[in-house]
């Protein structure tokens, strides 16, 4: 029953994100964009992926269910092509406590499961991440305000096949109540 309702949130969230997202902006790829904000464009914070350091330009938060969403993504240099590049970060409402947790089985602790508790997906022209695919180490704290929107995000993780990401994210967050506005 829990897979199910995770899967269910995880849909929901990911048409949701990308509908908003292929509204608001573009990317070409991972490196054809590093380093290269398009003009006018509001630069939200920077996560790092393989050790590269790439802009934020949209980040989309959603509530669903017993789960906060969390999608980041930067835009292309103005060519036009959809975005390619996204990463998205899923947990339970109970672990956004501002605390950190572990992201692999911590046996001995508060063994939290993949895909029940939490849930990553990574996304490139090159690289892909399934929310299939647990990590192999790393934390993440996920710390909400009293009002229900997000505060702040990290994640600090080695991906399924040992690739770093990171995020430090304390930025203004996109709703779906936002991008009906536009």
């Amino acid at each position: 029953m829990k897979t199910g309702l995770i899967n269910a949130a995880f849909a929901a969230s990911v048409l949701m994100s990308a509908a908003m997202l292929l509204s608001s902006c573009d990317k070409t790829g991972p490196d054809a964009g590093a380093g290269q904000t398009p003009e006018g464009s509001e630069v939200l914070g920077t996560y790092e992926f393989d050790g590269k350091t790439y802009d934020i330009l949209t980040a989309v938060f959603t509530a669903s269910g017993n789960y906060y969403t969390f999608l980041f993504s930067p835009q292309s240099n103005g060519d036009g092509e959809s975005i390619t590049t996204y990463f998205q970060f899923a947990v339970n409402t109970y672990w956004a406590d501002g605390d950190s947790h572990k992201v692999n089985n911590d046996y001995g602790g508060e063994n939290l499961d993949h895909q029940d508790d939490y849930f990553l997906v990574y996304e490139d022209p090159v690289h892909y991440y399934s929310y299939h695919n647990e990590p192999q180490s790393g934390s993440f704290v996920v710390s909400m305000g009293n009002d229900g929107n997000p505060k702040s995000v990290m994640l600090d993780v080695r991906l399924a096949d040992g690739t770093p990401l990171k995020v430090n994210y304390s930025g203004k967050f996109e709703t779906p109540e936002d991008a009906s506005a536009e």
